[in-house]
């Protein structure tokens, strides 16, 4: 750090006069758009007009303030202005870049959504990908500052800028999707071995349309990934393929991933597990398990009616039992088996 002085009538600033910064004055828009997230800080800051290096300067110059700057200020000042160079003359240029015409798009994933994911991260992970697709990797390191000054903030700064000057090259995609951060599998190895053991009884009651057959053979490549977890081999890969969804556009919503073995039939005992592709409004979508349509998803719990006999007066009553509730603590969510018997 270097403090040198330029002048002698250094003057306090009178933040009253100065706007607290916001995205739609920064733009230029009327109305206040929804802001997803942005770097710490933002929301404390002043707004000076569009370019708050150059204003910046030129306050202080003119009103006699203390100016402070750091080689980041100075390093994406430069690549802003290259920014705008290298897409104007995208094509002249294209050969330095990249090498293939038009556009490709590049995507990275992340678990997360619209309002919580990690742009930063992912906006980081974006600049990788355009390092492994350009013709010189050295280009993002060399957009992306390294200062001893240099800030998460300023990398991902930087990494935004080189997106910004070869966007005439690349279409640009964050995908965000769900997850399970940690699970917890109650019991014993041998209850989870029970399990697969039991479950192979099945094909004992097919009545003939082989759909216990073709169930448990869904079942199995599940019931062993249990085991094998419980026994400290996990497939993390494979839990991340829990389940996911399928949106249709104006149509349904479909549901896929591994849990879907457990809904091959719906309330009205129509078999669903042959369903492994589905025409969205897009394109055709193919899954290794099935895709069920949300409103298809049966209920978890069962019924049966009893009569009670009160001492020779009888009561039409139903019995519900399975999985209809689900308790919830701190982070921390686990479905619950509980019954109930109900007058009819």
């Amino acid at each position: 750090m270097s403090t040198f002085q330029i002048n002698y009538d250094e003057k306090e600033i009178n933040n009253s006069k100065l706007s607290p910064f916001s995205v739609n004055g920064l733009l230029k828009e009327k109305s206040s758009p929804e802001i997803l997230q942005s770097s710490p800080g933002l929301d404390k800051s002043y707004l000076l007009g569009t370019n708050s290096f150059v204003n910046s300067v030129t306050l202080a110059y003119n009103e006699h303030h203390h100016l402070i700057i750091k080689p980041d200020d100075i390093w994406i000042a430069i690549i802003s202005q290259f920014s705008i160079y290298v897409n104007l003359n995208a094509e002249k240029l294209r050969d330095k870049f990249v090498s293939f015409q038009g556009k490709k798009e590049l995507e990275v994933t992340c678990s997360g959504s619209l309002r919580d994911a990690p742009y930063d991260v992912l906006t980081i992970l974006m600049s990788t990908e355009i390092a492994k697709t350009i013709k010189d990797a050295s280009v993002k390191d060399w957009v992306i500052p390294n200062f001893s000054t240099t800030t998460p903030t300023d990398k991902i700064v930087g990494s935004i800028a080189l997106m910004s000057s070869l966007q005439k090259y690349f279409d640009y995609k964050f995908r965000l999707f769900c997850g399970i951060p940690r699970v917890t599998l109650l019991g014993t190895l041998d209850d989870w071995k029970s399990i697969k053991t039991r479950a192979e009884r099945l094909s004992e009651f097919d009545s003939g349309d082989g759909l216990m057959t073709k169930w448990l053979v869904m079942l199995i490549p599940v019931l062993t990934q249990f085991i094998e977890s419980v026994g400290g081999n996990v497939n993390v890969g494979w839990w991340n393929k829990i389940c996911h969804y399928i949106g249709g556009g104006s149509g349904p919503t479909w549901l896929s991933g591994w849990i879907t073995v457990f809904t091959v039939f719906d309330d009205q005992s129509k078999w669903l597990g042959d369903t492994k592709s589905k025409q969205t409004f897009k394109t055709i979508e193919t899954t290794e398990w099935l895709f069920i349509d949300t409103q298809d998803i049966p209920a978890g719990y069962l019924s049966v009616p009893v009569v009670v006999d009160d001492n020779g007066t009888k009561y039409k009553t139903k019995l519900y039992a399975g999985h209809m509730s689900t308790n919830i603590q701190q982070t921390s969510i686990q479905p619950r088996l509980d019954w109930f018997l109900k007058i009819e």
